[in-house]
């Protein structure tokens, strides 16, 4: 067997199982019979075993505190703290430059990194967007750059686009990729055929970039 913790729920009616790094959790109704939940239990050990082998082969999240590093277009970039008002990026040297006060100051700290993730991809989308949306005919209606924490884009009905600023920690190439998926959505909003008939056409290896964020989308979080 495996160690779990066991909540009871009067709402629910069948028995969940929640992998974590931290743990196992477990959910059932409050009138669950011990007997049959433990046999229940002791056939899913394997399936518990082989989900926390896949979570300690995930890519990590992001912890630029504590690591003193932070991935910017693919590529790690240390950070260091100076007596500076405002961050500064040297993109010659890898360096990222904070100010000393945000050392301590761990959800500052944070809001100072996604900013600067936030500017680097506006700039990125600047160069890229305006030809990309010429190329595939899009007339985008508005571009805003967000946290996401499950997903890397959308489009709306509008043609108004949002991109997650944690991409500016991707390659350029799988950017570019975003960016050609959410242009394909200006003109179909479903994932069918037609939609990824466009995405290839104007980004033709497009499933190895959908691989790459299956290997690698977490390490792009940032906790």
């Amino acid at each position: 067997m495996f160690d779990y913790q066991l909540k009871l729920s009067k709402r629910r009616k069948t028995v969940a199982i929640k992998v974590t790094p931290e743990q196992v959790v477990v959910t059932a109704p409050e009138n669950v019979c011990e007997v049959a939940l433990e046999n229940w239990l002791k056939s899913k050990k394997d399936w518990v075993h082989t989900q926390r082998q896949k979570l300690e082969l995930a890519p990590n999240k992001q912890k630029p505190l504590q690591t003193r590093s932070l991935l910017v277009f693919g590529s790690v970039y240390k950070i260091e703290f100076s007596d500076i008002n405002k961050p500064v990026i040297d993109h010659e040297s890898r360096f990222i430059y904070l100010p000393e006060v945000l050392r301590q100051e761990r959800l500052e700290f944070r809001r100072a990194i996604i900013k600067l993730l936030t500017d680097l991809l506006s700039s990125y989308l600047e160069l890229c967007l305006e030809q990309l949306s010429k190329q595939m005919n899009c007339h985008v209606s508005a571009v805003k750059i967000r946290e996401y924490k499950s997903r890397w884009g959308s489009c709306s009905s509008k043609q108004a686009l949002t991109f997650n600023s944690l991409l500016a920690g991707a390659p350029e190439h799988i950017i570019d990729y975003v960016i050609v998926h959410e242009l394909a959505h200006c003109h179909v909003l479903a994932h069918n055929t037609l939609f990824w008939q466009l995405v290839e056409k104007h980004y033709e290896d497009y499933k190895s970039a959908r691989l790459w964020f299956n290997k690698n989308g977490k390490a792009l979080m940032i906790e």
